[in-house]
């Protein structure tokens, strides 16, 4: 079903009109989405169960597509002109697609995440432990997507990845990359070797760390990145049974290498696609 929205001020349109993260989660749990690949992405994870959809607003010229992948699901597929949207929604990013989501009752867990991975065989996951920024948690759902891991841990300190810059950062591989989220990452990596054989690595920029160069992965790995600004905390850190860094220029300062007051660092997504790259092809 299509509904055509010509005014601002039809009522229709409010859903569009809150779309600020706090105001969504305080309803119901909701999250927004745009541009139309994300939208598309996300309405196929809607698809597969892992999520419901609320409402959908299209430009005219996506009105076509939309109605028919919309088609299976109990949502009227609203149209209004892009300007109307922006008028409606306060910002310019959504490219003619937006819709708003409903949260699962709760964030899947371990459990969930290893019965979604290879059971045998090679596999890499990405451990988040406590990153806050919403460039880095979007960012890294997009390289994990197009590097190949089989899916994303966070613990309960990283920032929300359905927060709407981290679903438009990640290009809506949020709605693709399967993903869980444990309270402590150092519990986790302890249950993940008993569970599913899957070792825990982590990177950080430790004068003591296997240098990247050197390292050969264990076949089933588990990739743990820490906070932007301290790094993975120690009790994570002692979870690991290895440790790899990204070396730099050998020539560097002291005061520019790992520990210096003014070391030099890659910021966490940036270090996760290297280390990410070189456990896919590097590994027993």
């Amino acid at each position: 079903m299509t509904v055509r929205i010509t005014e601002l001020d039809d009522d229709r349109l409010d859903p569009f009109r809150r779309t600020r993260d706090k105001d969504l989660r305080a309803d119901g749990g909701k999250f927004v989405v745009e541009s139309p690949r994300v939208v598309s992405r996300f309405i196929d994870a809607v698809g597969r169960g892992r999520f419901s959809i609320d409402r959908l607003l299209v430009a005219p010229e996506h009105a076509a597509a939309f109605t028919t992948i919309a088609a299976p699901f109990d949502v009227t597929v609203q149209i209004a002109e892009e300007e109307l949207m922006t008028a409606a929604s306060g910002y310019h990013f959504h490219g003619g697609a937006l819709a708003i989501g409903c949260r699962p009752d709760r964030e899947p867990g371990l459990d969930e995440l290893i019965a979604s991975i290879p059971a045998n065989g090679p596999t890499v996951l990405i451990g988040l432990a406590g990153l806050t920024t919403m460039d880095n948690i979007g960012g890294i759902f997009r390289i994990g997507a197009a590097l190949g891991a089989a899916g994303i841990l966070l613990d309960d300190a990283c920032t929300d990845p359905l927060l709407r810059r981290c679903i438009r950062i990640s290009m809506g591989q949020v709605f693709r990359m399967p993903w869980a989220r444990v309270p402590s990452l150092a519990q986790a990596s302890g249950e993940l070797g008993p569970l599913a054989s899957i070792e825990s690595v982590a990177v950080e920029n430790l004068t003591d760390a296997t240098p990247l160069s050197d390292t050969v992965f264990p076949a089933r790995t588990m990739l743990v990145v820490g906070n932007e600004g301290h790094g993975i905390d120690s009790t994570t850190l002692a979870a690991c049974t290895h440790q790899v860094r990204i070396e730099g220029p050998s020539d560097l300062p002291e005061d520019e290498g790992p520990g210096g007051p003014d070391e030099r660092s890659l910021n966490a997504a940036t270090a996760t696609a290297i280390a990410l790259h070189a456990a896919m092809h590097r590994h027993h």
